[in-house]
C-alpha cells in the first residue's frame, strides 16, 4: 500500500489554502456522510481530492483494497482474493447491433465483497487462465462505475489485466477463505456468506428442471450439512458447474452462499453457478496452501497406489503440450476437453479438465515444471487413473528449480 501521508502532502501542495487539520476534518466528514465502515481514510481522501480538482498521481500505481473504491476512479490497481467466478454471459447491445459478452467475478477481502466485470474486448482477461476461487489477485488498470445497486463496480476493459499474486508476503496479508469461513450454525438470516465449513450428513443429489419463463434447462444439487449438534441445514446449489460428488461424512467447504428460508420456513443455504464445493483435509495444510505454501505434495506413484483421497497437490513436469479439443458426448452435445501428460520421478499420469476448466491446460508447454493444486483422482471402469481439474484447481509454474 502507498503512504497516506504522501497523498495528504500532495493535496496540500496543490491546495495551499487548506491546512492539514482542515483536510483531516474533511476526511472524517466524508467517511461519516458516505457511511460508517465503507471508506478508509485514503478512500475518503481520493473523493475529496477529486472534488477539489486534485489528481493523485499515486493512485495510478498504488495497490488499493476494495474499501478504497469510489465511483469515477480510473486506471487503478486493486488487490483482493477471488470469491466467485461466473461463466461468460451475453447481453444485448444498446445500439441493437448484436450481442456482447462479459464475465463477472466477485472479489473479497476482510472488509467485504466487490464486483468485477470483465468485458469482451479483453479476450485474455476474460479467460481467467490459472485463476481460481480463493486465489490472491491483482486487478490492473481498472476503472470504477456505479452498479445497478448504486455501489462502486470495478470494470476491466481492453487496457486492463488480472494476474495471480505469487509473492507469499503479499498473499499472506489478504484474508483467505479459511480465516473467514463460518460454521453452519453461525450464519444469520438473509446473510451473504463467503464460505461455510461443515460435515455432510447426506450424499449430494443432482437433478434437472425446466424453467417456465424460457423453457431452458437448469440443474439443482443439494445435500445436508451440519457443523455441530444434531441440526443439519440443507444446501442448494442452482446450476452448479464442476461440482464434486459429496458423500455423507465428507468435511467440505462451500463458497458464495446466501441464507434463505425454505418452503416450510426452515433455514437453507443457496448457491449458484459460481459456487464451489471443496473437500477439506488437514486444516493447517489448507491455511498454508492459501498463503502460497504447499507442505505436502503427493507423488504420482501414490496416486497409482490409491493411497491418497480427496483434493491433492503435486509437483510435476509436463511431458506433453496441453491439448484442448471439442468432444461429442453421449447425449449428442459437445464439450471442451483438455488433456496433458504429467510426470515426476515416480511415474506418469494424464490430467483432464472439461469446458471452462480446460483453459488452465491449454497454455501448458512440454518441459514446464508445474505445481498442481486441488486435483481429484478419478478411476475409470477399466481401472485407469487420471487427475481431474476443476475451476477451483490451480496450476502454478515453478521457476528456478533444477
Amino acid at each position: 500500500m502507498y503512504d497516506f501521508d504522501a497523498l495528504v502532502t500532495e493535496v496540500l501542495r496543490n491546495k495551499p489554502e487548506i491546512n492539514r487539520d482542515s483536510l483531516m476534518e474533511l476526511v472524517q466528514e466524508k467517511k461519516r456522510t458516505v457511511g460508517s465502515g465503507y471508506l478508509t481514510d485514503q478512500g475518503a481522501l481520493f473523493l475529496i481530492a477529486g472534488e477539489l480538482g486534485v489528481k493523485l498521481q499515486h493512485m495510478i500505481t498504488a495497490d488499493l483494497t476494495l474499501k478504497d473504491l469510489h465511483i469515477g476512479a480510473n486506471d487503478i490497481t486493486v488487490v483482493a482474493r477471488v470469491l466467485a467466478i461466473y461463466p461468460v454471459a451475453e447481453f444485448k447491445k444498446k445500439d441493437g447491433n448484436g450481442v456482447g459478452r462479459y464475465r463477472r467475478v466477485n472479489l473479497f477481502d476482510s472488509n467485504g465483497v466487490g464486483r468485477l466485470t470483465i468485458w469482451e474486448d479483453n479476450e485474455e482477461a476474460i479467460k481467467l487462465s490459472g485463476i481460481a476461487v480463493d486465489a490472491p489477485v491483482r486487478v490492473v488498470s481498472a476503472y470504477v462505475k456505479q452498479g445497478l445497486d448504486g455501489k462502486p463496480n470495478l470494470n476491466l476493459g481492453k487496457r486492463g489485466r488480472i494476474e495471480a499474486i505469487t509473492d507469499p508476503s503479499i498473499a499472506s496479508k489478504l484474508a483467505s477463505l479459511s480465516t473467514l469461513a463460518k460454521q453452519v450454525d453461525q450464519v444469520q438470516a438473509g446473510e451473504v456468506v463467503f464460505a461455510v465449513d461443515g460435515l455432510a450428513v447426506t450424499d449430494s443429489k443432482r437433478s434437472t428442471f425446466t424453467r417456465r419463463d424460457d423453457g431452458s434447462t437448469g440443474s439443482l444439487t443439494q445435500f445436508e450439512l451440519k457443523s455441530s449438534g444434531d441440526k443439519a441445514t440443507r444446501v442448494v446449489v442452482w446450476d452448479g458447474v464442476d461440482l464434486p460428488e459429496v458423500k455423507s461424512g465428507n468435511s467440505v467447504r462451500v463458497t458464495n452462499l446466501r441464507q434463505k428460508n425454505g418452503r416450510q420456513g426452515e433455514a437453507e443455504l443457496h448457491g449458484d453457478s459460481a459456487t464451489v464445493i471443496r473437500m477439506l483435509g488437514n486444516s493447517d495444510q489448507t491455511k498454508d496452501s492459501e498463503m502460497g505454501y504447499v507442505p505436502h505434495l503427493v507423488k504420482v506413484v501414490d496416486v497409482a497406489k490409491h493411497v491418497v483421497s480427496g483434493s491433492i497437490d503435486l509437483e510435476v513436469m509436463a511431458l506433453s503440450k496441453g491439448n484442448v479439443r471439442d468432444v461429442n458426448l453421449k447425449d449428442g452435445s459437445t464439450a471442451k476437453k483438455g488433456e496433458v501428460v504429467l510426470g515426476d520421478d515416480t511415474g506418469e499420469i494424464t490430467a483432464v479438465a472439461w469446458d471452462e476448466a480446460s483453459n488452465v491446460i491449454g497454455g501448458i508447454q512440454a518441459g514446464e515444471k508445474l505445481r498442481i493444486h486441488g486435483a481429484i483422482i478419478q478411476v475409470s471402469k477399466m481401472g485407469a487413473e487420471t487427475l481431474e481439474l476443476s475451476r477451483s484447481s490451480k496450476i502454478e509454474r515453478v521457476r528456478g528449480r533444477g
